[in-house]
C-alpha cells in the first residue's frame, strides 16, 4: 500500500554511517523532503553508547546482521562472522570506533583511476568538515563537524605497544590521520565524552526534529521500482510484516553498505542478467559487476600472557575490578570502558621501496580463543592477556556478493576469496614476523609472560606462522567494493556515486571505494556522504 505522506524528493535507503549524513544534509533545505528508511530500530540501548559494550552487541539480532561468508578455500574452509549494523547509525553504531581517514596518496590514486574528483585534495574539506579534532594541524584537522575524535586513554600495554614500534626502527608519530600518514601512536576513536559518537547521534538526532524528514525504523527495503531506466521509489517490509511502496519524485539514494546495496540492487534487476533470469528477477540494467571486487581486511592475532593486569581479561574475570572500573567510568568517563578494547596503532612499512605504508598494525587489551567471546566460558582466556595484530591494507585478492534468495531478509551469498592472491599471503607472513619483532622489543617484552597462541619457538618456521594465520586469522568487517566507481563499462557507478545507465538512483556507502585507501571504513563513508550531499545540493 502507498504511504500515507505526500511525495519524498529523496528517498535514503539505510540509515547507517552513510545514510544518516544522506538525510541530514539534504534536509537542510526547508523545501526537500525526504524518506529515511532503515532496516533495523532505535539506538537507544546503553551498550551502543559504552566502548566496551561492544562485545556484547556484535552477536545480538537486535544490532546487526549476522551473515557468515562461504566456506573460505585458503583458510581451511572456515566460514567467517560478517556482522553489520542493523539499526539507526548502521555499523557507526556497532563498529570499533577506530577513526581512520587512510592513506592521501591512495585517494590520489582512486582520482587517477577514471574517478575524477577524489584527489586528496578533494576529499579533505569533507573530512574537516565532518570532525571535531582538537589537536592536529588545523590545515587538515577539523575542528567543529559532527563527529567528535578523541584519543584513546592511555594505557600501560598500549604506551608499551608505541614504544616497542620505535624500539623497532618504525617512526612514531602524532597524528596518523595528517597528510604523511604513517607511524606509531594511540588510536584516535569516534567518541564524545566517553561515549560513542555515531552518525545516528552526532548527525540524525538534531535533523529528526525537521518537519522535512521522516525516519522510519523497522522497514526492510526489498526492491526498488523502474519505469524503464528511472527509479521511481521503492518497496519495502514494514514492521508488522506487511508491504508497502513509496514513489519518489527525484532519487533513490541507496546506502545500505557494501553487503546489502548489491542485493538490494540485485533484486531491483540491476546485475549480472544470467543470474538475475536465474532468480526469476526481471532485468532493468545488466551489469555483471554489480557484486563483484569484494575486498576485505583478513587479520592474524598473536595472543600473550600479560605479568600485570592491565587488561580486559582481568576485569572480565574479576567482578570486584569491574565494579571498578565501571565507577570510574562512571565519574571521569575514562579507563577501560572508554575504549573497545583496541588502543594503540602504527601505520608502517613491510618492505623496502613502498611508497606508503603497507601495514597496520594493534595492540588489543584481550586475548582468547574467540574474538567476539564475552567470558572465560565462551572463549576468554583465564588470565591477564593482549593481542598483538595487523594486516595487509591493500590485499589483492577479490571476491564477491550475489543474492541467494528473492527474500530481502535473507543474507546473500558472501565469497571473499580470502588469500587467493601470492601477494596477500606474503604479506600476511611479513606481518607475522614484524609483530614477533615488535614483541621482542624492551618495552613490550617487559610486559610479556609468555607467548600463548601460537607458543614462542626458537626455530618458528615462516610455513607454521602462516598456517597458523590460516587457521586463526579473523575479517576486520572492512568490505568495499561491491558498487565501485569508476569508467561505465567497468564499474557500478560514475563519480559522482549516480548508477551507470540508470537515472534517479546513487550509491553512497562502502561499496562504491573502488579499492581500499584506508584501514578502518567508517570516516571514509562518512566523508562519501557529505561528498555526496555537496553534488546534490549543486545539481540542485
Amino acid at each position: 500500500m502507498k504511504d500515507e505522506n505526500a511525495m519524498y524528493d529523496y528517498i535514503v535507503v539505510g540509515g547507517g554511517s552513510a545514510g544518516a549524513v544522506m538525510a541530514t544534509r539534504l534536509t537542510e533545505n526547508p523545501q526537500i523532503k525526504v524518506l529515511l528508511l532503515e532496516a533495523g530500530g532505535e539506538d537507544n540501548s546503553i551498550f551502543l553508547r559504552i566502548p566496551l559494550g561492544l562485545g556484547l552487541i556484535l552477536d545480538n539480532d537486535n544490532f546487526v546482521w549476522r551473515p557468515n561468508t562461504l566456506p573460505q578455500a585458503e583458510l581451511y574452509n572456515n566460514e567467517m562472522y560478517w556482522p553489520s549494523g542493523k539499526i539507526l547509525g548502521g555499523s557507526s553504531s556497532v563498529n570499533g570506533m577506530l577513526a581512520v581517514r587512510g592513506q592521501p596518496l591512495r585517494y590520489d590514486e582512486w582520482a587517477a583511476a577514471g574517478c575524477p574528483g577524489w584527489s586528496a585534495e578533494d576529499v579533505l574539506p569533507a573530512f574537516k568538515k565532518l570532525e571535531s579534532y582538537s589537536e592536529g594541524d588545523p590545515e587538515y584537522r577539523g575542528k567543529d563537524g559532527p563527529i567528535k575524535i578523541t584519543k584513546a586513554s592511555p594505557n600501560p600495554i598500549s604506551e608499551a605497544f608505541v614504544a616497542s614500534c620505535g624500539e623497532a626502527g618504525f617512526p612514531l608519530c602524532e597524528d596518523y590521520n595528517d597528510q604523511k600518514a604513517e607511524g606509531a601512536s594511540r588510536m584516535q576513536m569516534s567518541i564524545r565524552r566517553g561515549k560513542r559518537c555515531s552518525t545516528s547521534r552526532a548527525y540524525l538526532r538534531l535533523a529528526r526534529r525537521r518537519p522535512n524528514l521522516r525516519v522510519k525504523t523497522n522497514s526492510i527495503v526489498s526492491s526498488i521500482s523502474f519505469d524503464g531506466d528511472r527509479a521511481t521509489g521503492v518497496k519495502y517490509i514494514g514492521p508488522d510484516g506487511t508491504k508497502h511502496s513509496q514513489s519518489v519524485r527525484k532519487e533513490v539514494i541507496l546506502c545500505a553498505g557494501a553487503i546489502r546495496s548489491p542485493q538490494i540492487l540485485e533484486l531491483s534487476g540491476v546485475g549480472d542478467a544470467q543470474l538475475l533470469k536465474k532468480m526469476g528477477i526481471e532485468v532493468v540494467k545488466h551489469n555483471p559487476v554489480v557484486g563483484e571486487n569484494l575486498q576485505d581486511h583478513l587479520m592474524p592475532r598473536l595472543n600473550y600472557e600479560c605479568k600485570y593486569p592491565y587488561t580486559v581479561n582481568d576485569i572480565i574475570r574479576n567482578k570486584a575490578r569491574m565494579v571498578r572500573e565501571l565507577m570510574r567510568y562512571g565519574v571521569f568517563r575514562d579507563g577501560l570502558f572508554s575504549t573497545p578494547g583496541v588502543s594503540g596503532t602504527a601505520f608502517v612499512r613491510s618492505r623496502d621501496n613502498l611508497k606508503y605504508p603497507d601495514l597496520r598494525l594493534q595492540v588489543g587489551l584481550t586475548s582468547g580463543t574467540n574474538r567476539t567471546a564475552k567470558s572465560v566460558a565462551t572463549g576468554i582466556d583465564d588470565f591477564s592477556g593482549f593481542h598483538i595484530g595487523g594486516y595487509f591494507l591493500y590485499p589483492e585478492s577479490r571476491g564477491n556478493i550475489h543474492i541467494a534468495s528473492r527474500d530481502p531478509r535473507e543474507a546473500p551469498n558472501i565469497d571473499p576469496n580470502y588469500l587467493t592472491q601470492p601477494l596477500d599471503c606474503e604479506v600476511m607472513l611479513r606481518t607475522m614476523r614484524v609483530l614477533r619483532r615488535i614483541a621482542a622489543q624492551p618495552s613490550m617484552s617487559a610486559m610479556i609472560k609468555r607467548a600463548t597462541r601460537p607458543p614462542m619457538k626458537s626455530d618458528e618456521t615462516d610455513e607454521e606462522l602462516l598456517d597458523y594465520a590460516r587457521q586463526t586469522s579473523y575479517t576486520c568487517w572492512h568490505p568495499i567494493g561491491t558498487c565501485h566507481m569508476g569508467p561505465e563499462n567497468s564499474s557500478v557507478v560514475d563519480h559522482q556515486m549516480r548508477v551507470h545507465g540508470l537515472n534517479g538512483i546513487r550509491v553512497v556507502d562502502a561499496s562504491v571505494i573502488p579499492f581500499h585507501v584506508s584501514s578502518n571504513t567508517n570516516i571514509p563513508t562518512i566523508m562519501l556522504a557529505e561528498r555526496a550531499a555537496e553534488f546534490i545540493k549543486s545539481s540542485e
